[in-house]
């Protein structure tokens, strides 16, 4: 049997640097996903005049450096102080104490500008949330979320408890992050799709217990119970989302990155994911919006509903854009149990592009509050690659104030009275209802007093406005203090959104009694979507016998309403594991007489059908009965159809075996037979299954139908039921089909269902006819024939004999084919492919270097690139539409600048996130198999296979399973590729739009943009797009000019001011840890002259020699090394110097630090 390497474990050592890059070094360089070079910084008066505002809209600063510098998360107190967190650390992976801090900001004189600075804790590592309440401060600072209280009030931090722990450092832009107060008076919170999370009670905890098992999760809310202590995880999906609002009626939001940017969040509920695998039978759950705004990198959301504005900007969600530098704004509209975001004009434009607004909050004066992370960098990729070129020294906080809205004078909420808070709940100044309400919750929780409550319930049953009563019932049940008379009654509330929050309150209670439980329950039959789906999730926690009546109602009910049926399918789904009996009985009984099901229910019933035929003991029963049920219905037939196909990828795959398909086809015969014997739709797949279940005749009958066929999609059909069945001979039907068509996708689906047969006899068809495939079917058959030992080795000897060439064959076909144990078919591959690393190759960042040059020059044609597109990528990755669905879409992934394309296409193992690691498995029939993970569950694997093919493998039936350190994308494109192809492509990938598209520009840094600067001011914008990070100190002979061909590559050239003064170009960075690191140069003199190079390091000499003309090609590569200065701060010097002042030119192509 084949046996699989042991995957290596790889440690990222990320350094960082207090001190930033010196300006002109900097400022024009063009950081990961903008467009163009930021420019320098701002102040902050400059920065407010250049922001615009809608008319009657003003800026103003409360606070900048040095009172702030780099802070990531604030939240606002009783007093209207802000507490703000910040973070040098940033992008530190490692734990441990650090050198971040907490601030406290106080504007003392009510002139709305902050003139008091004070530190109430250091010693942190970048706290990433913050909440104020409950007698302490809440951070979270990964791995713990802390609860800190000043004991003595010294205005210091001196007692600290460790709430939760385990919270991941993988990937430090999604730490856990944006503690907010819920509706409910729990602390919500965020974590992302890339951190990885395993958490469990800190040993101060009361209920911590050594033995528990704890919560693993990586994007999802969370929340925290401020008395109890208690953690839940409140839904899970998204990706690294930041910022979570709720709105008037206690509805969650939240914003994201990459994906889309608003989603309504619903307790239980399992959303998209940016990457990784779901859990088994998930049906996720999508965003609110089709819309987008400028770009795709949020931070911060916000529900503003407060009378400092108009009208017209209030009960409106503001988040902040930070690569477009934007205070979005977008409206929700309900829909069904949901809402649909609809966008608005933004309330706020910087035109700076260090402009990072991570926090928006609304204000103690009722005013909205940005807060500023001011940085050239937006994204890790640049915190990551130059973390010395960070700015550490700056920071603001603005306020959007609206014409004459008075600043607040000092004052302290704190000191308030129960019953002016209590009044305060109606506050139009969204601060004050929301600080009352915590503040409210804080007495209750920490002592009963029947004078509160009652004075709360009065509120719950006088007040006119919905929004105060939920506030109400907010703080009365986080202190679980509810009457079981008034929740009755609130039960059966005439508004929808106090109704649903009952629900809510019932299913929050210790121990609701059975009256209250039963009428909670009985609200399935609401009139209102969003209380009916309260109702199935409380529901959801009871004994089956109680929760499938109120289930299977609530989905019959949905309507169109596009969540209710996923959070029902969610609670749905394991009960069918046992009872799928139960089920069908509901259905039943709940149809009307006519026996049609609702539209909701027969959406849902393929899932059904392949969540029953997954279990244990699969309850064929049940499944003939849903069938005969969908059979009655001609509405039904697409749902039956659908679920005949389930059955037969279950089949096909080997999750049913042979012998329960036997007698699964023996209990769905009659059935099966009434519909293939009908015009219907689905007549085919009911002939596909007799087939695949070995009915009697059924093989001869579809032999029969495939012969008189027309349809190629028909004979492609049940040719594939042939092979489920094994019947002989199904090599020349596959012949027939192959030997059909020339059309592109229909090949390819019937070279992938011709792999399957896996006999000698079709490993000989694929293998006769891949020299004549189109070159974008080649790959899947190439994919196929790698799988398997015999079929590898008669590949290789084709290479070998030339009848197709090496390059049909990419890495990691070729490292999956020296995986299976066959010294003859490892020479094969060595002597006619080439030699394969099982890690990454470091002399990747070289050939970045050479094809930064090529390609910048050539010329290809972009409409070509396509189709290579379609060829090479398009078997994993989507662009504009078009291509398979296994890897990111690269239609607004991977592509930000030119740098970063390269990067993604010629090094792609440099960075692979942990959702995009590939799995190789090994089946005990000595397959094997190489893909990304979408389901990794007790029963099976499926993998996304090169090809758009998804390739589902039974547990039983793995004999290894390893993770691969390398990323699914290939080494290897130049050598796949012909030089015409590869600058094809690149002339397709390099444009923002498609290339029939006349709006279509080239990404950042994909062409020369020439020219000559003679004022040192002017330099950057030329000395960046060759050497990024450097700058010239003052060039002679007319300054410096950039060159877009100088005998074969781009060229900065300079020359000595002087004949006794050298052209100095600099830099000071910090150097990665490695033990290998270079500082790589290209240089070259004028045709008629030569220059001395000199290159000092911290200002000692490292090198020195003369550049003529003479030079291979024109150009000297240097590698000057510097490994023995690993992770240190240096300062870089290159000089142009004169050797005998005669065309003294210099030229520079590159100057790059790399390592391994």
């Amino acid at each position: 049997m084949p046996t699989l390497p042991t995957p290596r474990q790889f440690c990222v050592a990320i350094l960082l640097c207090i001190c930033s890059l010196s300006p002109a070094s900097a400022d024009e360089k063009i950081p990961h996903a903008q467009d163009r070079p930021p420019g320098p910084a701002l102040s902050p008066q400059e920065a407010i005049a250049k922001m615009t505002v809608p008319d009657g809209f003003s800026v103003e600063l409360i606070a900048a450096e040095p009172d702030i510098v780099n802070p990531t998360a604030m939240t606002i107190d009783e007093q209207g102080r802000y507490w703000i967190t910040e973070s040098l650390e940033y992008p530190r992976r490692s734990p441990g104490p650090g050198r971040d801090r907490v601030k406290v900001l106080e504007d003392t004189n009510g002139d709305g500008t902050a003139d008091r600075s004070t530190v109430f804790m250091e010693g942190l590592n970048i706290p990433s949330g913050i909440a104020v309440g409950h007698g302490g401060v809440w951070l979270a600072n990964a791995p713990d979320l802390l609860f800190v209280q000043d004991t003595d009030g010294d205005g210091r931090a001196d007692r600290q408890e460790v709430v939760v722990t385990g919270f991941g450092r993988d990937d430090t832009h999604e730490l856990p992050n944006s503690l907010t107060w819920g509706p409910d008076g729990w602390l919500y919170g965020l974590n992302g799709v890339f951190n990885p999370s395993h958490i469990h009670y800190g040993p101060e905890n009361p209920n911590y217990r050594a033995d528990s098992t704890g919560w693993k999760f990586t994007c999802a809310m969370f929340r925290i119970h401020p008395g109890t202590r208690e953690f839940q995880v409140f839904c899970e999906g998204t990706s690294n989302p930041w910022g979570i609002a709720f709105d008037d009626v206690g509805e969650a939001f939240i914003s994201a990155c990459v994906i889309d940017h608003l989603w309504h969040l619903t307790e239980t509920g399992y959303y998209h994911r940016q990457g990784g695998p779901y859990p088994p039978f998930t049906w996720k759950i999508e965003s609110i919006v089709q819309h987008r705004h400028q770009k795709a990198a949020y931070c911060g959301i916000h529900w503003y509903d407060s009378d400092a504005y108009p009208e017209k900007f209030r009960r409106r969600l503001y988040m902040g854009n930070i690569h477009g530098g934007c205070i979005n704004s977008d409206r929700i509209e309900p829909r069904g149990a949901t809402y649909k975001g609809e966008p608005e004009d933004d309330l706020l434009t910087a035109n700076d592009a260090w402009f990072m607004p991570v926090v928006q909050k609304t204000g103690p004066d009722g005013c909205l509050c940005i807060l500023d992370w001011y940085d050239r960098y937006h994204c890790y990729q640049d915190a990551n690659r130059d973390p010395g070129g960070i700015d550490r020294l700056r920071g603001r906080l603005y306020r959007i104030r609206y014409k004459g809205t008075p600043h607040a004078p000092p004052f302290d909420l704190k000191a308030e009275s129960d019953e002016s808070l209590v009044t305060m709940l109606s506050s139009p100044n969204g601060y004050r209802r929301d600080t009352a309400q915590r503040l409210l919750s804080e007495r209750l929780l920490q002592k009963h007093s029947p004078q509160l409550i009652t004075a709360l319930e009065q509120q719950i049953t006088a007040s006119s406005a919905t929004e105060t009563r939920l506030r109400a019932m907010g703080v009365i049940s986080l202190a679980d203090s509810f009457n079981e008379q008034l929740l009755l009654k609130l039960l059966q509330d005439p508004e929808a959104a106090v109704r649903s929050r009952a629900v809510r309150v019932v299913r929050g209670l210790r121990s609701p009694s059975q009256p209250l439980l039963s009428a909670s329950l009985a609200r399935h039959a609401d009139s209102a979507h969003t209380v009916r789906l309260q109702s199935a999730i409380t529901a959801a926690a009871q004994p089956p016998a109680a929760a499938m009546p109120v289930l299977v109602s609530v989905l019959a009910a949905a309507a169109d309403d596009p969540l209710t049926p996923r959070i029902i399918w969610k609670h749905l789904q394991p009960l069918l594991e046992q009872q799928a009996a139960l089920f069908v009985h509901e259905v039943r009984r709940q149809s009307p007489a006519d026996g049609s099901i609702a539209a909701p229910v027969l959406q849902l019933l393929p899932r059904i059908a392949e969540r029953v035929l997954a279990a244990a003991a699969p309850d064929n029963t049940s499944l003939a009965t849903l069938l005969d049920l969908l059979l009655i219905d001609p509405a039904s037939a697409d749902a039956a159809d659908q679920c005949l196909q389930l059955l037969l990828n279950r089949i096909r795959s080997g999750e049913t075996t042979a012998t329960a398909a036997v007698s699964l086809g023996q209990i769905l015969q009659q059935p099966l037979r009434k519909a293939a014997a009908t015009d219907s739709p689905i007549a085919l797949s009911a002939l596909q299954l007799l087939v695949a279940t070995r009915s009697e005749n059924a093989a001869a009958d579809a032999l029969r139908r495939f012969q008189s066929a027309d349809d190629a999609d028909v004979r492609l059909r049940l040719l594939d039921a042939f092979i489920t069945a094994q019947v002989p001979n199904t090599e020349e039907l596959a012949r027939t089909l192959l030997e059909s068509t020339t059309q592109t996708e229909q090949l390819r689906r019937i070279v992938l269902t011709t792999g399957r047969i896996r006999s000698p006899a079709s490993i000989r068809l694929l293998l006769e006819k891949i020299p004549a495939l189109p070159p974008d079917v080649r790959p899947a058959a190439v994919e196929i024939l790698t799988d398997q030992q015999a079929s590898s080795v008669l590949l290789m000897e084709l290479v070998r004999d030339g009848r197709v060439e090496a390059g049909i064959i990419n890495s990691n076909q070729a490292r999956k084919m020296l995986l299976f144990d066959d010294q003859r078919l490892k020479e094969l591959v060595t002597r006619h492919w080439g030699s394969v690393r099982t890690e990454r190759d470091p002399a990747r960042q070289a050939l970045i270097a050479q094809m930064r040059n090529e390609l910048r020059l050539a010329h290809g044609n972009p409409q070509a690139g396509k189709a290579v597109f379609a060829k090479v990528c398009g078997q994993c990755h989507k662009m504009y539409g078009e291509g398979a669905d296994v890897g990111p879409d690269i239609t607004r992934n991977g592509r930000a600048s030119f740098e970063q394309l390269l990067s993604n296409v010629f090094d792609p193992s440099l960075v692979i996130g942990a959702a995009y690691q590939a799995q190789t498995i090994v089946t005990d029939s000595g397959q094997i198999i190489t893909g990304l993970p979408v389901e990794d569950s007790d029963q099976r694997v499926v993998l996304k296979i090169q090809g758009n093919r998804t390739e589902t493998i039974p547990r039983n039936e793995i004999e290894q399973q390893v993770t691969s350190p390398l990323s699914l994308m290939p080494e290897g494109l130049e050598k796949q590729l012909q030089t015409t192809e590869l600058h094809d492509l690149f002339a397709y990938l390099t444009l923002d739009k498609p290339p029939e598209d006349p709006a279509a520009r080239f990404l950042p840094g994909a062409r020369i943009q020439p020219g000559k600067a003679r004022k040192t001011a002017n330099y950057p914008q030329f000395v960046e797009q060759l050497l990024p990070g450097f700058e010239v100190e003052l060039s002679g002979e007319g300054g410096v000019e950039l060159l877009e061909n100088y005998f074969g590559r781009p060229a900065l050239q300079t020359h000595p001011p002087e004949k006794n003064r050298p052209c100095r170009i600099s830099m000071t960075t910090q150097l990665p840890v490695s033990t290998k690191i270079q500082l790589r140069l290209a240089v070259a003199s004028h045709e008629q002259g030569d220059w001395q190079l000199d290159v000092k390091i911290n200002g000692q000499p490292r090198h020195k020699s003369i550049v003529r003309p003479t030079q291979a090609g024109r150009w000297k590569d240097l590698e000057i090394d510097l490994s023995d200065l690993s992770g240190q701060k240096v300062s870089i010097e290159l000089f142009n110097t004169p050797n005998d002042w005669s065309n003294e030119f210099g030229y520079w192509n590159a100057a790059e630090i790399v390592s391994e």
